[in-house]
């Protein structure tokens, strides 16, 4: 029995010094110590920072009392509003209409100057940073090859050369993806690793690119590295440059990197900034690429990204969901996206309504135990409409 106890005891101190030894400058290392991703992982990462606007953009401030008093209807019952923000674990939720912010609420420790993690909202900004190369002419179409760009990618596979931007853009790139949270997977290497250019290097293709949905956050790992080459710097300077400087935030913010070492924009998650500067975003779409008086992303980007078609349909994640250039659009007709968002893990969420004119935030700790957060956002829309 003591020798039982003795060879435990001796392989807990064998674990514990293991544990204590793996540096989370490696992939193996940080899968052992930061484990499950959460909304506090942009204090983990290095990241290039932005600075607030010496001119920030404030939306109109319109409190609308109809929204603090709201009555939620869930498959329980009816619910507050607020009770519900405050139970789910949300930490911001803002609701603007026609530049007016009707409502701001912060919750479960969290403050209008709390910072926020973008998690996959990320992939939607960087469709946005693709298009405005685009407009620059640095990047010639969404059908030209990966391998115009980065043409070691050929080494690896041959299938690359016919692997388009539109193909990674669309979730539609048939690169090897193993989804689940094992060390081996796919799905923790694109979000921990610390030499992400190193780890696209190695990945193989698993189907014909074009021939079937697969969301794989490689993908815009790849485009970060299409927008390195083809913009000559960092995909984030280039933000910072092209699109963060116009838009008036109002508050700092960071884009998240692999490592000191190899300095490769998070382009699939590690956008950090306050929930009324994600919103921003949410305006400069509403507005067809304008902000104010300048077309900072031209309207045709814009407008290609939210179409919808039988080709971009992707039932699995429902009857009216469609994903196009990392967007997810809802349709209910096959012509006309009447919801444009953005969503992110632990339910990170930018929704757009186009013929409403409205904007919705939804920012957290957790998805919460919501029957639907697309069904909630409908009921405040219909309220304020």
């Amino acid at each position: 029995m003591k020798k039982k106890i003795l060879n435990a005891v001796l392989i807990l101190a064998v674990l514990s010094i293991a544990f204590a030894s793996c540096s989370t400058k490696t992939y193996m290392g940080r899968w052992m110590k930061w484990r499950a991703s959460d909304i506090l992982d942009y204090e983990k990462f290095p990241h290039y920072p932005f600075e607030a606007s010496p001119q920030p953009f404030s939306f109109i401030e319109a409190t609308d009392s109809r929204l603090a008093d709201l009555m939620i209807e869930t498959k329980k019952g009816k619910a507050a509003l607020e009770k519900i923000l405050e139970s789910s674990e949300t930490t911001a939720f803002l609701v603007i209409k026609n530049d007016s912010l009707l409502y701001e609420g912060y919750f479960n420790g969290y403050s209008r100057e709390s910072i926020n993690t973008s998690f996959s909202v990320g992939k939607s900004i960087t469709s946005l940073l693709l298009g405005k190369a685009m407009d620059d002419g640095l990047i010639r179409s969404v059908n030209d090859t990966v391998t115009r760009y980065l043409p070691q990618l050929a080494q690896q596979d041959a299938r690359y050369s016919k692997l388009t931007l539109s193909h990674l853009l669309n979730m539609r790139s048939g690169i090897q993806f193993k989804d689940h949270d094992l060390p081996w997977g796919d799905k923790p290497k694109a979000y921990y690793h610390p030499r992400l250019r190193e780890r696209i290097y190695e990945l193989p293709i698993k189907a014909e690119p074009g021939t079937a949905f697969k969301y794989n956050s490689y993908n815009p790992i790849v485009i970060g590295m299409v927008l390195e080459k083809a913009c000559g710097q960092s995909p984030a300077e280039y933000f910072e440059r092209k699109i963060w400087n116009t838009l008036g935030m109002e508050y700092s913010g960071s884009w998240s990197m692999d490592s000191d070492e190899s300095r490769m924009m998070k382009m699939e998650s590690g956008l950090n900034l306050r929930a009324i500067d994600f919103a921003k975003f949410g305006r400069l779409v509403l507005n067809k690429g304008k902000w104010n008086d300048e077309q900072v992303i031209s309207e045709e980007w814009i407008e290609a990204s939210t179409v919808v078609s039988p080709e971009n349909h992707v039932p699995e994640f429902g009857d009216e969901i469609h994903y196009e250039k990392f967007w997810w659009l809802h349709s209910k007709d096959q012509k006309h996206a009447y919801i444009i968002s953005g969503w992110g893990h632990l339910g990170q969420y930018l929704y757009i309504f186009p013929d409403e004119g409205v904007i919705i935030v939804r920012m957290g700790k957790d998805l919460g135990k919501v029957d639907s957060w697309k069904r909630i956002f409908l009921q405040v829309v219909d309220t304020v409409k």
